[in-house]
């Protein structure tokens, strides 16, 4: 028998994940006065699991009614998210990767995320798109994963693993805004560091 999800001592009755966040509904049937609890998801510092803004109650309804309301407002994060960046939405996969050379790095190159590797409402050429500045995952047949990733779009930086990585951009079977947006990046030089480390 699977043991439950726990959310302290609430067992995770629902756990929907939307706009970056987590959230969750959990009972605990033995806590007479307040046994049924909703929360957000994340992790702390060290990779634990945190469950901040608990609010519990004896009203499943009215737990239930504000684990909804959390979840209708990362809705509207989406679909403002969505409507900021005003591309199409579209899905990339192996067919808009070139062949990668046997010893070829990723570093500089711009390349393709697996649509797996986000979450539902991310899986779209907007945030697949981006370029490899750095990490051991980088290079082919290389033990370390890290493979840090400069969003295309946006220009916002995050860490991905080598296997996140579907593989390099054929920029001639990218969509028109993309291919805007590497002409956009060819122009713009290279910032210059200022000495110490970049963050």
């Amino acid at each position: 028998m699977a043991v439950p999800e726990m959310a302290g001592d609430y067992e995770i009755l629902q756990s929907i994940r939307l706009g970056g966040r987590m959230m969750l509904l959990g009972y605990n049937p033995r806590d007479k006065k307040t046994p049924y609890m909703t929360c957000y998801q994340q992790y702390n510092l060290v990779g634990e699991k945190i469950f901040p803004q608990a609010v519990a109650g004896d009203s499943y309804i009215e737990i239930m009614q504000i684990f909804l309301n959390r979840l209708q407002e990362q809705q509207k994060a989406v679909a403002e998210f969505r409507e900021k960046r005003a591309v199409p939405i579209e899905v990339l996969g192996a067919e808009h990767c070139r062949e990668r050379g046997e010893k070829e790095s990723l570093e500089g190159k711009l390349v393709i995320l697996r649509p797996t590797s986000l979450a539902a409402e991310y899986r779209t050429a907007d945030c697949q798109l981006g370029y490899a500045v750095g990490g051991f995952g980088c290079s082919a047949g290389a033990r370390g994963r890290a493979v840090y990733f400069q969003e295309l779009f946006s220009g916002e930086r995050c860490r991905w693993d080598a296997s996140d990585v579907l593989g390099i951009a054929d920029l001639t079977k990218l969509p028109d805004w993309a291919q805007e947006k590497v002409k956009e990046h060819d122009r713009t030089p290279p910032k210059k560091a200022r000495g110490g480390h970049e963050r």
